[in-house]
């Protein structure tokens, strides 16, 4: 009886393992079925171009595939391509399917019309196969058109601009001496970023001090609002140059009994120094809905360097033209 019991535990055991053998090997040579998808709006002749297009790249892979059918068992492994149409564009996804139903994975590409189905057949099929983004396929040869298409930008304007300024130094004498500025910017309704050269000083009376600054600079801005006038804040990074020139009066020890108390010619100590600093801005901007512009600006610079006798950060206040400037027109304002 123990026998006999063996003998059936054997015989079912050897037939299943049969049947898993048969029903592995029946799978293997089974080919997987090239699966027309929906495809509204597209000619039926399209349609299965496209797809016999994508059969032959998955061939190409070593994937044993049928030609393109409408139709398949529910239980095939199966990958579909399907094309839909968005205006002029066409949009195709290649989808691996088993069963019918349950995707495994996919892939899709945009198209500006079915002729680049030749191009978008292959890289569909590499990303699919090989587990890769789709942009990963991308070569000099393969590129779309969607792919290629001109980014789109806030629009914005270049800007001329120059300048009038009076700098003043605390610490100093320096008060009101006379600049310039003339820059680029370009500009936004929010932002604007630009370069910009400005320069101040002059040589002082005999009894005031000597002073220049120069800089050139790169930052930007910010406007509070989108209307005719706005304020606005701004800042950046500057190499500057600064020079100041202290003149003391000494006594004079000798001098006629019919002059005044007097002095001699004065006693000059210039320093300069040029380092990198960091400025920062406040102002109105008016006349925004024009193609000129005009503004009041305060304008800090603090350099990263000190003169050897004192710690000097300009402080300027300007009135600025700006003009707005279209290359190839010839004409700066």
């Amino acid at each position: 009886m123990l026998d006999l019991k063996r003998t059936w535990i054997f015989v079912f055991g050897f037939v299943f393992l049969v049947l898993s053998i048969v029903s592995a090997v029946a799978q293997v040579d089974t080919p997987a079925v090239c699966l027309i998808g929906d495809h509204p709006g597209l000619p039926e002749s399209d349609a299965q171009t496209a797809a016999l297009l994508v059969c032959d790249e998955l061939r190409k892979q070593g994937i044993s595939i049928t030609d393109p059918v409408y139709e398949a068992p529910a239980s095939a492994n199966a990958y579909r391509v399907v094309l839909r149409r968005l205006g002029e564009k066409i949009i195709v996804r290649l989808s691996q399917e088993n069963p019918i139903g349950t995707i495994i994975t996919e892939r899709q590409l945009t198209l500006a019309n079915i002729e680049e189905m030749i191009l978008a057949a292959p890289r569909l099929v590499d990303a699919l196969v090989h587990n890769k983004p789709i942009d990963d396929t991308v070569d000099m040869e393969t590129v779309t058109e969607q792919e290629a298409r001109e980014l789109r930008k806030i629009s914005g304007e270049s800007m001329w601009n120059v300048g009038i300024l009076g700098t003043f130094v605390p610490g100093t004498d320096i008060a009101a001496e006379p600049g310039y500025e003339w820059g680029w910017s370009y500009q936004t309704p929010a932002y604007a970023v630009g370069t910009e050269f400005r320069s101040s000083g002059s040589d002082g009376d005999e009894d005031s001090d000597d002073f220049s600054f120069f800089a050139w600079s790169i930052g930007g801005r910010y406007f509070f609002n989108k209307q005719n006038i706005s304020p606005y804040v701004g800042g950046g990074f500057s190499i500057i140059n600064v020079s100041y020139e202290a003149k003391e009066k000494r006594p004079v020890r000798h001098q006629p009994s019919f002059a005044p108390w007097g002095y001699d010619d004065p006693y000059n100590n210039e320093e300069s120094k040029s380092k990198l600093g960091a400025y920062g801005v406040a102002g109105i901007e008016a006349l925004r809905l024009t193609e000129s512009r005009l503004k009041l600006e305060l304008r800090i610079d603090r350099p990263f360097f000190s003169l050897p006798s004192k710690d000097i950060m300009p402080i300027t206040f300007g009135i600025f033209f700006s003009r707005n400037y279209i290359p190839g027109s010839g004409c700066l304002f």
